[in-house]
């Protein structure tokens, strides 16, 4: 602890520290390098040396390593020795901001499948005359893709195709040879055409998020966990001292430092199983579940793993929001059960049929549930408000309204100019964007780390054309429907890495650390401008990183040797998405499914509409819709026990302890949290040094990806 002559001095400088702009050139330029860290190394982080996912969902282990090592090496000790340098939490949280925005950019969030995708179908269509026919079909503008000097399946051969798939050979291992060897006068063309695309759904997406955010955090108070996880990491510690009350606290530390211990022994398991111990956290009930009823189940029921930081998250829910997480699962895995055993179908088509209905129902629900202030937007966009009305925080809201028009036009007309007819582009911009409200919801209320929904952009030409009688089918042209299928595998595909998730989160996060007294735009206007900023940055950043991984490196580091590097998205992704999905609706409507399309929608609109009106209409109802809505999906199955160890942790708690007693134990479940990514943190940094000396090393992957 300090001297009083420290504490003094120290509580002197606080009014100085305070009285800084959140907004100046030193929170810029940290958060700047923010950027730069988490867009440039991604690509290499994650593609090459194949390691734990650089960002992989809303808690990315990049930037809280970025942070933790920040907050912990630098700005801890300029507050107890050189406390009017150090950074205020305004400052930290305009830096955390802008790089939890660019964190939408380097991988699944875009950059993962916009250059590949480019590429891939052209690669295929060099090996298929199948492929070949669809992208003959199409018939898609030559401004989409790099420069080529060929047309057609031919383009396969072109070295920018090629060498994107294996690697550029190079006579010299030099710096100066690696970067000359991306084809970069070939890529400029589609940076600009796609750079504008991108910015317009940046714009949308900011708009949509400003917009929303007084009715969810001040109407209706949601929880955003994340967010708070955030700013009890840069607040800022006493006079005098240099941690804040968390890492001041010893429970904060017994479980941070447990839960890092237990994962470094398994991680040495990995490297050396005969001298080092594998501690279990999970379980694995494959020969107890495997006769029926129990062999119906999804593998998620059957082993699982224990997230602590999902334990961590968990915590901070509200109880019923927890609860119906982990109970819809289990239900929907007896129901899988009851519908195995009497030889039912439940099958997946089904299951995603039900998924559609109950997204469009959850977007349905939050639009009427803020009905009233969206009304209120509406009026200010054609009337200069009243004096008492909110205006908008971070944009005026007659700004944000119609930036929100001129974006939705934008995008229309630029999938037109692709080739798009008007009413397919229309159809898949508004489902992209229901689907980004409902990530951002999802996030926002339930602090879920990890969200995805089952639901493609092409889905709804499933129904117009299948799903209704002949006479009355729809049918859309092959390239409106590759367009759709190839601008939804770019865009809301992957939603781990959500650019809407990661906007509302900063935008909360910037409520608490610096704004929270702003009641208009006045003065904050250029916090908006520091989230583009670090967008319009981290887009060059990221997308020269992942054009030079992708030439200069044509298998991973690891043992697997893995090739092509991003074999996800050049494959499996762009065949299954975009070629494969065309090919069957040129030729039969899309896949053919023996259950009734719009009966399992209406199940899933109906399910969820319920669940939403009890929960409006009676305080006590335990069972949110956030549940259904995901018990379908890949992340609930990876996620679900930890949610449930949470849920029962703080169920207990409450019981035996009461309300001083939960608020007593926060720290410890902060640690949970902490502990795990950054152990996370740590062995991304042993595997990228050693790949960096030339050693073997394996990839420890902790969180749920």
């Amino acid at each position: 602890m300090g001297s009083k002559q420290e504490i003094s001095a120290a509580s002197a400088t606080l009014p100085e520290m305070r009285q800084r702009k959140a907004v100046n050139p030193r929170s810029i330029a940290l958060g700047l390098l923010g950027v730069t860290f988490i867009c440039g190394l991604t690509a290499y982080n994650d593609y090459v040396v194949a390691n734990t996912f650089m960002i992989g969902n809303f808690l990315p282990v990049g930037l809280l390593l970025f942070f933790l090592s920040f907050v912990l090496v630098i700005n801890g000790p300029l507050h107890k020795f050189l406390p009017r340098v150090a950074f205020s939490t305004s400052e930290v949280g305009v830096a955390l901001c802008m790089m939890l925005v660019s964190c939408s950019l380097p991988s699944s969030g875009l950059m993962r499948y916009l250059p590949s995708q480019l590429i891939a179908p052209w690669y295929h269509a060099g090996t298929s005359s199948d492929y070949a026919g669809v992208m003959k079909d199409a018939n898609l503008p030559d401004w989409l893709f790099p420069t080529f000097e060929r047309q057609g399946a031919a383009r396969s051969n072109e070295p920018v195709v090629k060498y994107f798939w294996d690697r550029v050979p190079l006579e010299q291992d030099t710096i100066a040879a690696h970067i000359s060897a991306v084809p970069w006068h070939a890529w400029l063309r589609p940076a600009i055409a796609w750079g504008l695309l991108v910015a317009m759904v940046v714009g949308a997406v900011l708009c949509v998020s400003i917009i929303f955010r007084r009715q969810w955090a001040e109407n209706e108070r949601l929880p955003y966990p994340l967010a708070n996880v955030y700013l009890s990491l840069i607040e800022e510690p006493a006079p005098g001292r240099m941690l804040n009350k968390l890492f001041s606290s010893r429970l904060f530390w017994i479980s941070a430092v447990s839960v890092f211990i237990i994962h470094g022994f398994n991680a040495m398991y990995r490297y050396d199983p005969r001298i080092w111990p594998q501690i279990p956290i999970g379980y694995a009930f494959w020969q107890i579940f495997g006769d029926p009823p129990f062999s119906y189940t999804d593998w998620g029921f059957k082993s699982a793993t224990l997230f602590f930081c999902m334990v961590g998250i968990t915590y901070f829910l509200q109880s019923n929001v927890a609860l119906s997480l982990w109970l819809c699962f289990i239900l929907f895995q007896i129901t899988k059960m009851l519908f195995g055993t009497y030889q039912a179908d439940f099958s997946a088509g089904m299951q995603d049929d039900q998924n559609f209905g109950s997204v469009l129902m959850f977007a349905a629900t939050i639009i009427f549930v803020g009905r009233q202030h969206l009304l209120l937007v509406l009026r200010q966009m054609f009337s200069k408000p009243t004096a008492d009305e909110p205006r908008g925080r971070y944009l005026p809201y007659f700004a944000a309204g119609w930036g929100l028009v001129l974006c939705f036009l934008g995008i229309v007309g630029w999938a037109m100019l692709a080739g798009m007819t008007l009413g397919s582009a229309v159809i898949a911009v508004t489902l992209s964007g229901i689907l980004y409200l409902v990530i951002a919801r999802v996030v926002a209320e339930t602090g879920l780390m990890f969200v995805q929904t089952n639901v493609p952009l092409f889905k709804p030409w499933y129904f117009l054309t299948q799903g209704l009688p002949e006479s009355m089918a729809v049918k859309t042209s092959v390239t409106s429907f590759f367009l759709t299928g190839w601008l939804g595998q770019i865009f809301v595909h992957d939603q781990r890495e959500s650019l809407s998730g990661f906007v509302s989160q900063s935008l909360r996060v910037a409520d608490g650390a610096a704004f929270e007294n702003e009641r208009s735009s006045k003065g904050v206007l250029s916090f908006t401008a520091c989230l583009l900023l670090a967008l319009g940055f981290g887009f060059v950043v990221s997308g020269a990183s992942m054009l030079y991984v992708e030439y200069n490196f044509g298998a991973t580091a690891d043992l697997r040797q893995t090739s092509p590097i991003n074999g996800y998205s050049m494959q499996s992704a762009v065949k299954s998405s975009v070629l494969d999905a065309s090919k069957n609706y040129q030729a039969r409507g899309g896949p053919m499914e023996n259950h009734n399309r719009w009966e399992h929608l209406s199940i899933g609109v109906i399910i969820t509409g319920a669940l939403g009106i009890l929960r409006l209409r009676f305080a006590s109802w335990p069972i949110h819709p956030v549940g259904y809505l995901l018990a379908f999906t890949y992340p609930m199955m990876t996620i679900w026990f930890s949610i449930f160890v949470g849920w029962l942790a703080k169920v207990v708690i409450v019981r035996f302890g009461g309300s001083t007693m939960y608020r007593d134990v926060k720290p410890l479940f902060v640690g949970l949290i902490i502990g795990e990514v950054g152990a996370a943190a740590f062995w991304l940094v042993v595997s990228l040094v050693l790949n960096a000396m030339g050693m073997q090393y394996r990839a420890i992957t902790l969180l749920p990806t």
